[in-house]
């Protein structure tokens, strides 16, 4: 299925878009599910960060579509952008947002069949699960594969990412239950590891590229052991010394 949002304050616009994704979705037996929001605050107040597309006017009342997608990309770096406008001058400045596409209006159906193509090519070479967290302030949105590992301290879920650190409130039984991949397990009662990035096994410790070292408690070393084995297969792994 492809969830998309379409950020748009005319009606007649967003229908617009709306019969071509479900022409598009019958032409190509997809399911696609589409998300209309009036205004760029009202998408940035409901944003579930789990769009693989946004579809963005620029011209909008209220908050500009170019300064919504800036907070856009402040909780999701990720998500497919792609703009619907009339001034296609402003659609040119994209970059500025990491903006993969644009469309002008009015917008011709197979014009959009070319946009979609490639959205949906590049989606599917690119496929990868996100997550979004919620923090005191805001919302971010980050890739599972990007986290190293989550550890919690006094009700504090740390999410340890390739990016830096992002923090919420939670439980590590949560943790689990939402990433729930054979790729995470624990290595102690407080912590949860990402087994991609276990370089090597340093007696009771697994140790990360970046040279952080995480404790297995003994009652998990078999259990977790058996995971590494699993995980990696016939793939080398440095398992140092017990």
């Amino acid at each position: 299925m492809l969830r998309i949002a379409i950020v748009e304050d005319q009606d007649i616009d967003a229908n617009l878009l709306i019969s071509y994704l479900r022409r598009y979705g019958k032409e190509k037996n997809l399911e696609i599910e589409a998300t209309h929001f009036k205004n760029g605050i009202l998408f940035l107040q409901q944003y579930r960060g789990d769009y693989d597309i946004v579809f963005m006017d620029i011209d909008m009342p209220v908050i500009s579509g170019m300064n919504t997608a800036h907070s856009l990309r402040e909780i999701d770096p990720h998500v497919l952008l792609i703009f619907v406008t009339a001034l296609a001058r402003f659609a040119l400045n994209g970059y500025e947002v990491d903006a993969y596409d644009f469309i002008i209006k009015p917008v011709q159906y197979k014009h959009f069949i070319t946009k979609m193509e490639r959205a949906e090519k590049k989606l599917s070479t690119e496929k990868r699960t996100k997550l979004l967290i919620k923090t005191n302030e805001n919302a971010v949105s980050v890739y599972t594969d990007e986290i190293l590992y989550v550890d919690i301290n006094n009700h504090i879920l740390s999410f340890h990412t390739t990016d830096g650190v992002v923090s919420t409130r939670g439980t590590i039984k949560d943790v689990m239950q939402t990433l729930n991949y054979s790729c995470f397990t624990l290595c102690n009662k407080s912590c949860v590891v990402n087994l991609r990035y276990v370089q090597m096994i340093d007696g009771d410790e697994a140790v990360l590229p970046n040279g952080e070292r995480l404790q297995i408690s003994r009652p998990r070393k078999t259990e977790f052991m058996q995971q590494i084995a699993d995980y990696y297969g016939n793939k080398k792994i440095n398992m140092g010394r017990f």
